[in-house]
């Protein structure tokens, strides 16, 4: 936590607290407890320092437990409700709503989700003045919108978030780029096909390119590109940045750059459990032209996913986004 590297940053979310289907905030949530304890009243601390904007992310993942959030417009004002009395308490100025709706929805239910994020964005503007209200979306949420009707929503909210991330997901069957730039012939969805998408439905300065500073570490069944994730007592998992780098270092591992999907990668041998692992992450080259695609198309900016997943061997990660990106 203290090594972060806050300097560019113009908005720190803290993730995050999470929805129940009542509407209320789950008071078990170790999101709670995290942001009243000493960690996280000194992350406030340092983000103000920076100048930077102090915000909070509410999360829902559940589509059933959204639809009965927003189908009732009585739950609807519990949670703005809720999420300004908490927002006024913990001085909060930035909020980010994270409610990612899987499966086939009828138009009515699209209709009250854009009726609830207008009544929210509004209020949480109306209750803090300066505030500011973004939304995260799949990658591929203009291709199946689900629940967002991405026009209206790219005008009520002052910023949408791309979650340019997880093209290829910690239970993917096979391993491959977390976040491809291009490549949609193989990858089948890419970045760059994203961003273009999201640019017919919402003003270019409204949208923020969402990248993951993280990579995932698969057992695999050969050490080739892309092969298949087979069952190993040590399952997939999550690889920072630094811990990528340092894999790759122990095991003597060439890092590979895919020109495909501008991605890098690279295999080692789990000898404590007789496997081939392969490794996808993001380094300074893959973001870097990450960067370039936001600076061509005059998007808003990027967002960070997750803070917390980089620390001061991340280095060369900030010195990217420093040297592409101008701080406003």
């Amino acid at each position: 936590m203290t090594e972060l590297d806050l300097t560019n940053l113009s908005t720190v979310y803290y993730f995050a607290l999470h929805l129940k289907r009542d509407g209320t905030f789950n008071e078990n949530d170790p999101g709670i407890s995290g942001l009243n304890s000493n960690n996280g009243k000194l992350l406030k601390e340092k983000v103000l320092q920076n100048g930077a904007r102090w915000g909070v992310t509410i999360v829902n993942m559940s589509a059933n437990s959204i639809t009965r959030n927003i189908n009732n417009p009585a739950r609807q004002q519990t949670i703005i409700d809720n999420t300004i009395k908490l927002m006024k308490q913990e001085g909060f100025t930035a909020l980010n709503i994270d409610l990612e709706y899987r499966g086939r929805p009828d138009d009515t239910r699209k209709k009250s989700f854009t009726t609830f994020i207008q009544k929210l964005t509004h209020a949480v503007h109306r209750e803090i003045p300066g505030s500011t209200v973004s939304l995260d979306a799949f990658a591929d949420s203009i291709k199946k919108p689900r629940i967002l009707d991405m026009k209206s929503l790219g005008e009520i909210l002052d910023h949408v978030i791309i979650m340019g991330y997880d093209f290829y997901p910690l239970a993917s069957q096979v391993a491959g780029p977390v976040a491809p730039l291009t490549g949609k012939e193989r990858y089948g969805y890419d970045v760059t096909t994203s961003v273009n998408d999201y640019l017919s439905k919402v003003p270019s300065q409204k949208l923020l390119l969402g990248v993951p500073f993280y990579g995932y570490d698969w057992p695999t069944k050969k050490d080739e590109r892309g092969s298949a994730v087979i069952s190993s007592t040590q399952g997939p998992k999550v690889s920072s940045y630094a811990r990528s780098v340092e894999t790759a270092q122990k095991n003597n591992s060439l890092v590979n750059f895919d020109d495909e999907s501008k991605s890098v990668w690279f295999s080692y041998f789990d000898k404590q459990n007789h496997t081939w692992r392969q490794v996808w992450f993001e380094n300074e080259r893959s973001l870097g032209l990450k960067f370039d695609l936001v600076n061509r198309t005059n998007l808003g900016g990027i967002a960070i996913f997750a803070l917390g997943e980089d620390s001061r061997e991340a280095k060369p990660l900030w010195d990217e986004v420093k040297l592409k990106l101008k701080t406003r």
